[in-house]
């Protein structure tokens, strides 16, 4: 039994994409439920567990793959480690990357509410890009970070462990529909 457990455990070293979605499956959910928890207080029967579960289901199956596919991209284009590449390479995802990942969350997570294609194309419209605009403080310098002192096998690790912080933003973000809604 210890020989199958060991194996099972090695996995997320062997395949770092693994490593990156078992992250997103515990990191996107407690994300949602955190932000829930600073907006509403520690109340665990008003959480909301489908939209915790919709959260992880595209941290995991959807934004893991993607940014793992993004990384390994990207890190062919950048040989060297050194500040300057790391600025750089930050800077050039806060470009090219960012604005998609940031329309693909909000348009994949409203599919997953089952809104229609419509509803899904405005809450793009209407928060990329003040939530882009949030990102471009936080994301260049947590990216610095990221691909001058973290290694390459981790480098997914660590993101997810910035992403907690950014995720918990973009749910709180993608709640003020609701709120707002539950105001009027």
């Amino acid at each position: 039994m210890s020989g199958i457990l060991s194996k099972v455990l090695r996995l997320p070293r062997k395949y770092p994409l693994l490593r990156g979605m078992l992250c997103y499956a515990v990191i996107w959910p407690a994300c949602s439920i955190t932000q829930e928890f600073m907006e509403h207080g520690p109340n665990l029967e008003k959480l909301d567990w489908a939209r915790a579960t919709r959260f992880g289901v595209f941290g995991t199956f959807f934004m893991a793959p993607v940014f793992y596919g993004w990384m390994k991209y990207s890190s062919r284009f950048f040989k060297r480690n050194n500040l300057k590449t790391a600025i750089l390479r930050a800077g050039l995802e806060q470009i090219s990357y960012a604005p998609l990942a940031t329309a693909y969350f909000f348009f994949g997570m409203s599919l997953l509410e089952m809104k229609p294609i419509e509803a899904c194309l405005k809450e793009v419209e209407e928060k990329l890009w003040p939530t882009y605009k949030i990102g471009v403080l936080f994301w260049p310098m947590a990216q610095t970070v990221n691909f001058y002192f973290v290694s390459e096998k981790n480098r997914i690790v660590f993101v997810s462990l910035a992403s907690f912080v950014w995720t918990v933003y973009l749910a709180h973000v993608k709640s003020k529909e609701k709120n707002e809604k539950a105001v009027i």
